[in-house]
C-alpha cells in the first residue's frame, strides 16, 4: 500500500525552468510561456537512469502532481555567481595566459609531470587552470553543462545580475499560476500523459490545512529560501549594507505568503556566517569555495549572528519581539557555525522555554533545529568534524556515512531530536553515503536509503539515559527533503518527484524486514511510512506556521 500522499521538505519546482527562460525575451516576455507549468523538453534517457540532473526536471509541478506530492516547501535560490566566474582567494588564472599555455604545451606536460608523479589530483588541477577564470571558455561550459542559454551565462556574469532582483521575479513568476487548474502533457519514458494540477501558496494555517485535508488533489506551498546571499550580497560581489539587510528581511516578513525558514548558507561566501565544504574533488578545481569555507559567523559588529536574531524575531537578550519568525534551516551551515547557533541561540532560548506560560510556548515554540536535505555522518561530534574538516575529500567516509561536516553529527541529530526539529532525507547519491563514480546496483538503493534513516534513528534509540517514550519519538523527526531540481545526482531509482510512491513501497517492505528493532513493530510500520512520507512534515508545518505579528500583550 502506497503511502497516502507525499510532503517535501525542501525542493526547487521553480529553478529548472525559471532559469532556463529567464534571459530568453521570446519565452520571458511571453505570459503564455513564462509560468511554473510550463514543461520544458527533458532527457528522458538520462532521468530513467538516474544521471545528474542537468537536463531533465526532476519536481516541476506536473512531476509533483504525478508522483501525489501535496505538500511543497519550494526553495527559492538565485544561482550564485561562484558556480560562473574564476577564484575568490587569490588562485584565479587569465584566460589568455592560460590559453597561451594551452596551446603551447606547457599545461600538458605540466599536468603529464604530475600525474606521472602518482598526483592525479593536482594533474586534473593543472589541467582545468584555463577554467579557474570568467573567460569564453568557462561561460561556454557553463552554458552546455547547465542547459542555460549563452545569453543567460553571460548576464549572471554581469554586473547587472543581482540575487535580491532574482528572487523578486521568481516570487512573481510562482505567483502567476497561483489557484490556477491547469492541464499540461507530461513526457515520461511509457508515454505522454496529461497530468491536471493546482497549488496554492498558502498564507495561513487555515488555508494549508484546507488544502491537505479537504482536498484529495492540488498541493500547498510553503516558501522557503536557500541561501542568505539573497539579501546580504550585492551585485558586485560584496555584502550590502547592514542596513539594508535588515530592510530586506523587514520585506522577507511582510510577504503575503510567509518564508517558512532560511537556510542560511549555501556553497560560497555570503558574508554572515560559514559554510560547509560541499564541492566534490572536480568541481572544486574550477570553482572556489574557499572564503568562509568551514568557518565561524562574521563576527565584526557580530552581524551574522544579529542576521539569525532578526529573522528569528529575537532581540539580544533571546526575547520574542512579537513579530513573524523565519526559522534558520542548518542546512550547509559548517560545523564550526552550527556549533556557536546553538550554544548562543538555540539552547539558551529553548533551556527557558518550559517556564513560560502555555499560551507563550503554542505562540513561541521551542527553537527547532531544521536540516532540510541532509544525511548522516557517522560522526559523533561537532568537534570532530571540525578538525577533521582538511580531510574532506570524494572518498572521506565513516562506512557507510559520508562523513563531511555538510552533513550531521551525533551532536547534531540529538540537538533536532531536544528541539523538536526536522531532517529532511536528501536524495542525492553522495550525501546518501556514496562517492562519485561508485557503481551501485540497483537493488541496493533502497538498503542505502534506510542506512540513513537507521543512522539518525540508532542515535537516539540506543542512548540509554533516555526514557522509551523520549527514544520512540526521534521517528517523528525524519521527513523527505529530496533536493530535486538542485543540480543533484540522484539516488538512481528515485531520480523524480514521481519516485514517491516507489520510495514509499520500499521503505514498507525494508521496515516489515526490521520490525523487531527500534520500536519498529510497536508504533507500526504503516504508520512510520506515512509519519515520513508526509506527517511529520505536515505536523511541523501547523506547528510552526509564521503567525502574523502581535504584540505581546495579546498573548
Amino acid at each position: 500500500m502506497t503511502a497516502r500522499m507525499f510532503a517535501d521538505l525542501h525542493c526547487h519546482p521553480t529553478f529548472y525552468a525559471f532559469n532556463r527562460m529567464r534571459n530568453t525575451p521570446a519565452m520571458e516576455e511571453s505570459p503564455e510561456s513564462f509560468h511554473p507549468w510550463h514543461e520544458l523538453p527533458s532527457d528522458i534517457a538520462s532521468q530513467e537512469i538516474g544521471g545528474r540532473a542537468r537536463n531533465y526536471s526532476q519536481c516541476s509541478f506536473a512531476r509533483m502532481a504525478r508522483g501525489n506530492v501535496r505538500l511543497v516547501f519550494m526553495s527559492f535560490t538565485p544561482i550564485e555567481r561562484g558556480f560562473f566566474e574564476g577564484s575568490a582567494s587569490g588562485d584565479d588564472h587569465a584566460f589568455s595566459a592560460e590559453l597561451l599555455r594551452l596551446v603551447s604545451g606547457v599545461t600538458l606536460a605540466r599536468s603529464a609531470r604530475k600525474l606521472l608523479g602518482g598526483k592525479p589530483q593536482e594533474a586534473f588541477r593543472e589541467a582545468g587552470r584555463i577554467l579557474r577564470n570568467d573567460g569564453p571558455l568557462r561561460q561556454l561550459i557553463q552554458s552546455l553543462f547547465l542547459k542555460y542559454s549563452f545569453k543567460r551565462v553571460r548576464y549572471i556574469l554581469s554586473g547587472e545580475y543581482d540575487y535580491w532582483d532574482e528572487f523578486l521575479r521568481e516570487y512573481a513568476f510562482l505567483c502567476t499560476r497561483d489557484g490556477d487548474t491547469v492541464r499540461v502533457a507530461l513526457e515520461t519514458s511509457v508515454e505522454t500523459c496529461l497530468v491536471e494540477g493546482c497549488y496554492h501558496l498558502v498564507a495561513t494555517p487555515a488555508a494549508l490545512e484546507e488544502v491537505i485535508e479537504k482536498n484529495e488533489r492540488d498541493m500547498a506551498v510553503l516558501l522557503t529560501i536557500e541561501g542568505g546571499h539573497v539579501f546580504s550580497i550585492g551585485p558586485d560581489q560584496k555584502p550590502v549594507a547592514p542596513a539594508l539587510m535588515f530592510e530586506r528581511i523587514a520585506l522577507l516578513k511582510s510577504l503575503p505568503h510567509p518564508i517558512f525558514f532560511i537556510t542560511i548558507a549555501h556553497h560560497f561566501d555570503n558574508g554572515l556566517c560559514g559554510h560547509a565544504h560541499s564541492l566534490v574533488d572536480a568541481a572544486g578545481h574550477i570553482m572556489d569555495q574557499k572564503p568562509r569555507m568551514n568557518e565561524d559567523f562574521e563576527r565584526d559588529g557580530d552581524l551574522g549572528v544579529r542576521v539569525v536574531l532578526e529573522l528569528l524575531d529575537l532581540d539580544e537578550k533571546l526575547v520574542d519581539q512579537g513579530g513573524r519568525r523565519i526559522l534558520i534551516d542548518s542546512k550547509h551551515m559548517s560545523a564550526r557555525t552550527r556549533k556557536s547557533f546553538y550554544e548562543e541561540i538555540v539552547k539558551p532560548y529553548n533551556e527557558r522555554h518550559g517556564a513560560r506560560p502555555a499560551k507563550e510556548r503554542k505562540r513561541y515554540p521551542k527553537l527547532p533545529v531544521i536540516f532540510s536535505h541532509a544525511g548522516y555522518s557517522g560522526v559523533a561530534t561537532l568537534d570532530e568534524q571540525i578538525s577533521d574538516a582538511f580531510r574532506e575529500n570524494d572518498h572521506w567516509h565513516r562506512n557507510p556515512y559520508y562523513a563531511w561536516n555538510i552533513n550531521l553529527s551525533d551532536e547534531d541529530v540529538r540537538l533536532v531530536h531536544d528541539s523538536e526539529g526536522l531532517v529532511g532525507l536528501c536524495f542525492d547519491r553522495r550525501i546518501a553515503g556514496i562517492a562519485p563514480g561508485e557503481k551501485v546496483p540497483l537493488e541496493t538503493w533502497p538498503r542505502i536509503m534506510l542506512n540513513q534513516i537507521f543512522g539518525l534513528v540508532d542515535v537516539i534509540m540506543l542512548d540509554e539515559r533516555l526514557k522509551a517514550a523520549d527514544r520512540r519519538t526521534i521517528w517523528d523527526r525524519i521527513c523527505i527533503g529530496s533536493d530535486y531540481d538542485g543540480m543533484i545526482d540522484p539516488i538512481a531509482i528515485y531520480p523524480t518527484a514521481m519516485s514517491m510512491p516507489r520510495f514509499s513501497d520500499d521503505l514498507r517492505s525494508l521496515l516489515n524486514e526490521y520490525r523487531h528493532t527500534r520500536m519498529i513493530e510497536q508504533i507500526g510500520v504503516d504508520v512510520l511510512v506515512e509519519k515520513i512520507a508526509w506527517r511529520n512534515a505536515y505536523d511541523f508545518s501547523k506547528k510552526h506556521f509564521p503567525a502574523a505579528s502581535t504584540g505581546l500583550e495579546d498573548i
